[in-house]
């Protein structure tokens, strides 16, 4: 169970564009995006368009134009972001089928995967950009933070 780096790229890109729009710039080009955060063009381009379509982002052309935050950083949940982009549980067939196994219509670990994914998704529906803004802000203010949070996960 896992996501790609699509959703990776994608929310450290979001993350990003929450923080300067919390500066006081409300776009950024697909460079500025890009730079420091190792996430190739091309891709990013490929989720933006994903982003776009699910009114997430918004794209403002011209020679001063870029990419903003469609809605405020605290409207916009995890869960969309990465329900647009993945399928998480995807590689587990029962999951694929409405609950129906293919290999077991008597299957008990369906409950396993379907207790996590449910959990998941309630956290992930939980959580907003606003609260990667925030997490930012402790981590930038405790860098150790960032390793206990981690440590709290294992």
């Amino acid at each position: 169970m896992g996501f790609t780096l699509k959703s990776s790229y994608a929310l450290r890109a979001l993350y990003k564009m929450a923080k300067s729009t919390r500066e006081g710039k409300d776009k950024l080009s697909l460079v500025e995006i890009v730079q420091g955060n190792e996430i190739p063009r091309d891709f990013l381009e490929k989720i933006f368009g994903e982003l776009r379509q699910a009114g997430i982002i918004k794209a403002v052309r011209g020679r001063y134009g870029g990419y903003c935050l469609a809605r405020p950083a605290n409207e916009i949940l995890l869960r969309d972001v990465i329900l647009k982009l993945d399928k998480p549980m995807n590689s587990y067939p029962c999951l694929q089928q409405n609950g129906k196994c293919l290999e077991d219509p008597n299957c008990t670990v369906k409950y396993v995967w379907f207790k996590l994914y449910n959990a998941m998704m309630r956290e992930l529906g939980s959580m907003t950009l606003e609260n990667l803004l925030e997490y930012g802000d402790k981590i930038a203010q405790n860098p150790l933070e960032s390793n206990e949070m981690k440590d709290n996960l294992e």
